[in-house]
């Protein structure tokens, strides 16, 4: 996606529509609780509910974790031709992609999005600016420190095709500034937007190349720990590294001295750095608190008496859960126990 383009198109603006088709965010783990409790209908968990986040807290259900607005926009020169839809960089991340092309693919990170949906090129001295209804906060919770996801076109190159070994890594440039309130924008050092992580789909694809969607999805919300290098790793040694989440580039806002942000910008002033490509933003989701995992198993007692779609909607938040590094707590044991129920009930998430 290199051709040539004449400069391309601006505006400025602040109701630029969300993406009305894409998939709406889990709440953060406290309103998980609340939110597969109600459906439940079970005693036990109205207890839960009270012991993990307290009266007050029961109400409060996070809204959608991706980037709401587009502020504005200049799609710069020389980006790729017909990828100049703002709006592409609302919603979630891509998890599949090539319908439109006749190439249906599902997103790995061997093969990434490609429709002029799913993403926004920039062009040199072209600019997105994004915002956030709801504050992406600096929350102590949020694993590896990490408070902000970026999502673009980055890509595995693939030395054994067709079975997905890393041999090389394709990423493109993007400068990162964030405000709190649209007017004070501080850089990000260090980091690139179109460079993090390849997005990762589906959890149980079996080649990286699926013209079909897996059955599980990956969490958006939820970053790759920044010490992995997939340098010379088989799809399936990538997949089991990302523990469930589903890629991006992480950025911690507190680098920059802020402890919430609102707005985000990413530029091509000079284009060192290619055409970077962007598809989402997000805010990442807090790990739960340790005393959570013992409570929840609790619940978890009478699992094998629910309905077949009900176990297996818990077991896939259950499962999550401990893939997110919950069960290395106090809790280890309960969580366990809580997912050994999952499987035995034949509810595998």
């Amino acid at each position: 996606f290199r051709h040539a383009a004449p400069t391309g198109p601006s505006f400025t603006t602040g109701v630029v529509p969300r993406d009305s088709g894409r998939v709406a965010r889990s709440p953060r783990a406290e309103g998980l609780v609340v939110l597969h409790i109600s459906k439940a209908g079970c005693a036990c968990f109205a207890v839960v509910a009270l012991s993990l986040v307290g009266p007050a807290a029961a109400p409060a259900l996070a809204s959608d974790p991706w980037a709401d607005r587009v502020i504005s926009f200049n799609a710069g020169a020389g980006g790729s031709d017909g990828y100049n839809l703002a709006s592409s960089s609302l919603g979630s991340p891509t998890r599949f992609t090539g319908v439109s092309f006749g190439f249906p693919s599902a997103v790995t990170p061997f093969s990434p999005p490609f429709e002029p949906t799913d993403i926004v090129s920039l062009g040199v001295g072209g600019q997105i600016t994004v915002a956030f209804d709801e504050p992406v906060t600096d929350d102590a919770a949020n694993p590896f420190g990490l408070d902000l996801l970026i999502f673009g076109n980055s890509f595995y190159y693939d030395a054994d095709w067709p079975n997905g070994r890393v041999g090389g890594f394709a990423g493109e440039g993007g400068v990162i500034e964030v405000s709190a309130d649209g007017q004070a924008w501080h850089t990000i050092p260090l980091l690139a937007a179109d460079a993090g992580f390849p997005t990762l789909g589906y959890l149980d694809l079996g080649t990286p190349y699926s013209d079909t969607p897996g059955a599980i999805e990956s969490d958006f919300t939820r970053p790759v720990d920044p010490s992995f290098d997939a340098n010379g790793k088989t799809f399936a040694e990538i997949v089991a590294a990302y523990r469930g989440a589903g890629g991006g580039l992480g950025v911690d806002v507190s680098s920059v001295g802020l402890d919430s942000i609102s707005f985000v910008r990413v530029s091509n002033p000079d284009g060192l750095g290619g055409t970077p490509e962007i598809d989402a933003f997000v805010d990442v989701s807090p790990i739960p608190a340790p005393g959570a995992i013992p409570l929840l198993a609790f619940g978890f007692l009478g699992a094998s008496r629910w309905p077949a779609s009900r176990r297996r909607a818990r077991c896939v938040w259950v499962a999550r859960l401990s893939e997110a590094g919950v069960s290395q707590t106090a809790g280890l044991s309960s969580a366990r126990r809580a997912i050994d129920i999952c499987v035995s009930s034949g509810a595998r998430p």
